[in-house]
C-alpha cells in the first residue's frame, strides 16, 4: 500500500496530459478516446479498457488469464466483441509475470502492426513495475502509454519509439 502511494505521487510528478504529447497517433487516442465520453461506471482500468476497445473498434480479444467477470463486463457495455485464445487485435493481460511477457509478447507470432496489448495493474508491486519497464525495452515495442492504473503497448512499425506517462 505504501509503495502504491509513493508510486502514485511519483507518477503525478513525472506524467503529463495531452499537451506533452508530440505523437499525432497518441494525441488523437488521448483526446478522442481517454478524455472523451462515455465514462463507464466501472474501475478506472476497466473504463480505459472499454474505451480502448470502442475507439479501435476491436472485434476480437484475448484475456490472459481467462476472466469471466471481465468478459461479462465487456459484453454488458459493448456489442460485437468476441473472445478467443489467440488474438491479433487486443490482448488483455491481468497478471503480469515474466512467463506471460515471454509467451504473449516476446514469442507471440500473432502480434501484428496494429495489435494492442493492455496491461492491468502496472504499479501493484515493485516487481510488476519492473516487468512493465522490461516490456518497454523490447525491440518490437514502439509505443507505450503508462496510465498508472494500466498500460497500453503498441507495435506500430511506422512509429518512432516513444513512451508516455499520461494523467487521466
Amino acid at each position: 500500500m505504501i509503495y502504491r502511494l509513493f508510486a502514485l505521487i511519483k507518477f503525478w510528478l513525472s506524467s503529463s496530459n495531452q499537451h506533452g504529447v508530440h505523437s499525432p497517433f497518441v494525441y488523437r487516442f488521448i483526446t478522442k478516446c481517454l478524455y472523451s465520453a462515455p465514462h463507464y461506471k466501472t474501475s478506472k482500468s476497466h473504463n480505459i479498457l472499454l474505451k480502448t476497445i470502442a475507439y479501435f473498434e476491436i472485434g476480437q480479444m484475448q484475456l490472459v488469464p481467462t476472466n469471466i467477470a471481465v468478459e461479462k463486463e465487456i459484453t454488458k457495455h459493448l456489442n460485437g466483441v468476441s473472445f478467443t485464445k489467440n488474438s491479433h487485435e487486443l490482448i488483455f493481460i491481468d497478471r503480469l509475470d515474466k512467463e506471460t511477457i515471454d509467451e504473449y509478447i516476446v514469442n507471440n507470432n500473432s502480434i501484428a502492426n496494429d495489435t494492442v496489448i493492455f496491461v492491468n495493474g502496472l504499479y501493484q508491486t515493485k516487481d510488476t513495475f519492473k516487468l512493465w519497464e522490461s516490456i518497454k525495452e523490447l525491440k518490437q515495442v514502439k509505443v507505450t502509454i503508462d496510465l498508472f492504473y494500466c498500460g497500453l503497448v503498441f507495435f506500430r512499425r511506422e512509429q518512432v519509439e516513444q513512451h508516455f506517462k499520461i494523467r487521466i
